[in-house]
């Protein structure tokens, strides 16, 4: 079988990190592990926090985003502290405890090839944190999210597809093909129908359950049609 060459961080770049976040240190080529720092805004909210993270260079579930993990037990608290089902409610990969640091197809813009180590901590993991600690107070993120797996792909079309590329779709199915329902994915984008039952497994139609899933993948089937795309 052939092996996968294990990613590794340039090196000029994790100087630069260590300076900005001397908490971190490099553990192996492609992995930072230790502590950072957050003083973060959003809004009119001000939080200030520690977290212990792993940022490793290879992403199991993001072939552009390097992987972030809370290693520190926090995540795990937070869940039995809110009584949430698992650690999905505070975005985090139940298999592999990557964490969900923005919406696939925002990765593109917010990460685009060449940007740097320091902008994925300062840019997206901090904010990501910020959230995390916020929920541990109050059970809740402060802005608005989508829901877990590939409803939450669909869910960012239900305003608008009129900016996806083929290159942005095909990362989205690969996303859909990668969940566990994919069958039932793959039957939506065959024939849509809003009375089927819903993905999520509640027993409701798609529809009504998971709303603006539905009206996402209407857009985004028109937005395929209008780049010459079949989604069947």
């Amino acid at each position: 079988m052939e092996q996968v060459e294990a990613k590794a961080f340039d090196e000029s770049e994790v100087t630069e990190v260590v300076a900005r976040h001397p908490g971190l240190t490099q553990v192996s080529p492609g992995v930072l592990e230790g502590t950072i720092e957050i003083n973060h805004q959003y809004g009119a909210m001000v939080r200030t926090d520690r977290f212990s993270i792993q940022v490793s260079a290879q992403n199991p579930n993001s072939s552009r985003l390097p992987a972030l993990r809370e290693v520190g037990g926090r995540s795990r608290v937070i869940v039995l502290k809110h009584r949430f089902e698992d650690v999905r409610a505070v975005h985090q990969n139940l298999i592999d405890g990557t964490a969900c640091v923005c919406v696939k197809q925002e990765e593109i813009k917010r990460f685009p090839r060449g940007t740097s180590l320091l902008a994925f901590l300062d840019q997206l993991a901090i904010p990501y944190l910020f959230g995390l600690s916020y929920v541990e107070e109050f059970g809740k993120w402060p802005w608005g999210e989508y829901s877990h797996g590939g409803l939450g792909l669909l869910e960012f079309y239900a305003d608008d597809a009129g900016q996806i590329s083929k290159e942005g779709f095909a990362e989205v199915l690969a996303a859909l093909r990668a969940d566990s329902n994919w069958s039932d994915y793959q039957r939506q984008l065959k024939k849509p129908s809003a009375k089927r039952a819903c993905i999520c497994g509640s027993g409701k139609a798609f529809g009504k359950c998971h709303h603006n899933a539905w009206r996402g993948l209407k857009n985004l089937i028109s937005g395929l049609g209008r780049l010459g795309l079949d989604p069947k």
